[in-house]
């Protein structure tokens, strides 16, 4: 292995330009903070973006006040999903109506029935938990007049069955 000499030395200067050179010092020194940064200053960088660190001396686990009484036996069924029956779906409902009342209001008077009952298929997909209710019937009806109400005779509540596919 030959050992380099000062002429080649000062060529391989040479062949660089204060570009590169100055380029490469950027690029060095950016790759250094952030090494620094992430290595000395990492959580006061990420408590800017909203992330805090807990601290051992702040978790505190509360005592049991009073070893002598038994404590309270958990229900595994409280975890557990609620049937049908259990779940209020009233704000589901009122959330469907309010949407398909805006939409209605807002539709021309003129606008076809096929795109008419496409609008309403995809207002109609966002709320698939009614697909199965009990009120459904009521909420076809609900439409249905909504419907009339603004062009009347252009749907029949049998189109409107077809909502919920």
């Amino acid at each position: 292995m030959q050992k380099p000499t000062i002429a080649k030395l000062f060529a391989m200067f040479n062949s660089i330009s204060w570009s590169q050179y100055i380029t490469a010092i950027i690029a060095l020194l950016i790759l250094y903070y952030l090494f620094v940064g992430f290595k000395y200053f990492r959580w006061e960088i990420l408590s800017l973006i909203g992330i805090r660190k807990v601290e051992d001396n702040k978790i505190a686990i509360p005592a049991f006040h009073n070893a002598n009484q038994s404590l309270k036996k958990e229900n595994p069924e409280d975890y557990l999903l609620k049937s049908n029956f259990e779940i209020d779906i009233s704000p589901l409902v009122q959330s469907f109506t309010d949407e398909v009342q805006a939409f209605i209001n807002g539709a021309n008077s003129n606008t076809p029935k096929s795109e008419l009952l496409f609008s309403l298929q995809f207002i109609a997909a966002k709320y698939l938990a009614l697909k199965d209710a009990d009120c459904k019937n009521e909420l076809l009806q609900m439409v249905f007049n909504e419907v009339n109400s603004k062009t009347p005779g252009l749907v029949k509540l049998s189109d409107l069955r077809l909502l919920w596919k």
